[in-house]
């Protein structure tokens, strides 16, 4: 485990896209340690919904890179929430824009190459329409994620929660044995080593532009 502080982990846990080590294997065996840990996360009513597909086989981490290729270089490019038509106007904030597009360009060509590839997934499907539901599930499944990702970091991991697939979940499923009547698809994480000896925190607004005290 590498020695940071509570605080450390928490502001300088990074979305990694071009610092993955692409040629240093990861162990299953560390994978399973940090799936250890993200079940740790709050669980609601303490029903542990979320489950992983650890993708190492290189002959479909490449499928799943190429599924991700295709739906980053199709609708991403285009989508009006995507980094490509945003246009932010105050300067800092534009220049990370620009530096999270370029990295996201990056993990896009290099998808297929990673050593892992998790799939966190909920089970059963969320129910269509059941707004409420959903809300109250997908609850238990985010901080259980999170802790998967703070798990990897504490081992010299770099991780990046993505949902760039997720309007494919049946070509998913297809590779990776999944079953899409029952299973739902939460998001897909490159796991890898990360290159380099750490990470800063990220240039962020004041937090007093984000909080409406008592009343919004």
């Amino acid at each position: 485990m590498i020695d940071i502080t509570a605080h450390e982990l928490i502001t300088t846990t990074r979305a990694v896209r071009r610092r993955l080590d692409l040629d240093r294997p990861v162990a299953p065996e560390l994978l399973e340690e940090c799936v250890a840990d993200a079940l740790q996360g709050p669980q609601g009513s303490n029903m542990l919904r979320t489950e992983f597909v650890v993708v190492r086989d290189p002959a479909r981490v490449a499928e799943l890179g190429r599924i991700y290729r295709e739906e980053f270089d199709g609708f991403y490019r285009e989508s009006e929430v995507g980094l490509f038509r945003r246009r932010d106007d105050d300067l800092d904030h534009a220049a990370q824009s620009r530096r999270t597009r370029d990295s996201a360009e990056h993990l896009s060509q290099v998808m297929d190459r990673v050593p892992a590839i998790v799939i966190p997934c909920l089970t059963p499907r969320l129910a269509d329409g059941d707004l409420l539901a959903a809300k109250h599930r997908l609850a238990t499944v985010y901080p259980t994620v999170w802790n998967f990702m703070l798990a990897a970091r504490l081992r010299g991991l770099g991780t990046c929660w993505t949902g760039m697939t997720l309007g494919r979940e049946a070509d998913v499923a297809e590779v990776v044995g999944i079953d899409p009547e029952q299973v739902e698809q939460v998001c897909m994480i490159p796991v890898a080593y990360y290159t380099g000896s750490g990470f800063k925190p990220a240039w962020r607004p004041p937090a007093a532009d984000f909080i409406h005290w008592d009343t919004w």
